[in-house]
């Protein structure tokens, strides 16, 4: 009976992906191009991507830090964004994929609210789009607790 109990945890321990890895097998999988840097490219349109970047949250542990996304345009993914994809939704539909990840595999995602870019979003308008998505406001960042 102890040998059985002891190769039942072990495989416990072995086998069982924890919640932040299964999330973040998902969250690879389910997006199209990695750039070998943790950056992944959500292909929206023939011309539009969306750039994000998650990963485990060390300073959380069992959580998902989320670094960044942003909209730019396929032919120049090193230029700026374009015009004529900003504003459709692209992000938004990114980030409601991300946060129903998050649900299924029952992670809390971290953030922080920090407009980047030469076209930067106002931080207040940053915040209520982080709001549509589940995060609230915690300390100097964001959380975003599982539905």
């Amino acid at each position: 009976m102890k040998k059985l109990l002891t190769e039942w945890r072990e495989y416990l321990l072995t086998e069982q992906t924890s919640p932040v890895k299964a999330f973040m097998q998902e969250y690879y999988s389910n997006s199209g191009t990695q750039d070998g840097m943790g950056f992944i490219y959500w292909q929206m349109s023939d011309t539009c991507y969306v750039k994000t970047l998650a990963y485990e949250d060390k300073g959380n542990p069992g959580g998902i830090y989320f670094e960044a996304i942003r909209t730019l345009k396929f032919e120049t993914p090193s230029s700026d964004p374009e015009v004529d994809c900003l504003r459709k939704g692209y992000a938004s539909q990114v980030m409601n994929k991300i946060a129903a990840l998050a649900d299924t595999h029952g992670v809390v995602m971290r953030s922080t609210v920090k407009p980047f870019g030469p076209k930067n979003v106002k931080k207040g308008d940053l915040m209520k789009w982080y709001s549509s998505v589940g995060f609230v406001k915690a300390g100097k960042g964001i959380i975003r607790e599982p539905k």
